[in-house]
């Protein structure tokens, strides 16, 4: 199930996004032979929620342009994917936040704007696993990316 809402007033706009999704299987037929051996025969007659099944995620943005310049902030949550043995538990939920503006300059008359952009990823610069390393074909931790700080120059042609 996926839910989306979008609203613009004048220099105004936001966006919310939310998907709600459930997958299991039985019976793996790759890599059999990564998997410990009791457990592949559980998964052999029972459902389990698939590797990448995340079963909520959702996200959420505004933006306002004052002249020239477009603020943004955005967020991503995520109810975490599955882990444990056959994956019948899941890894904590997380929630991230992003500010950006970005700002248009004039250059050579009748020539298109030049656009100078500046981004945080993860203001708050929170530390969440995607993976943590258990779970069905899974063998490593996997982090979501910390705070970053991007910025980027675009020409429209």
């Amino acid at each position: 199930m996926e839910a989306k809402i979008k609203y613009q007033n004048g220099n105004f706009s936001a966006y919310a996004n939310f998907a709600f999704n459930i997958t299991r299987a039985t019976d793996p037929v790759s890599n059999q032979y990564l998997l410990d051996p009791d457990e592949y025969a559980f998964l052999l007659t029972n459902y389990h929620y698939t590797d990448d099944m995340q079963m909520l995620t959702g996200s959420a943005g505004a933006a306002y342009r004052w002249n020239q310049t477009v603020f943004s902030v955005n967020m991503k949550y995520g109810s975490g994917l599955p882990t444990g043995f056959a994956n019948s538990s899941f890894n904590e939920p997380y929630v991230t936040a992003n500010l950006g503006v970005a700002h248009e300059l004039q250059g050579l008359p009748g020539a298109k704007p030049l656009t100078v952009r500046f981004d945080v990823v993860n203001v708050f610069d929170k530390v969440y696993a995607i993976r943590d390393g258990e779970g069905i074909g899974v063998f490593a931790p996997q982090f979501g990316a910390r705070r970053g700080y991007y910025a980027g120059i675009s020409q429209k042609f």
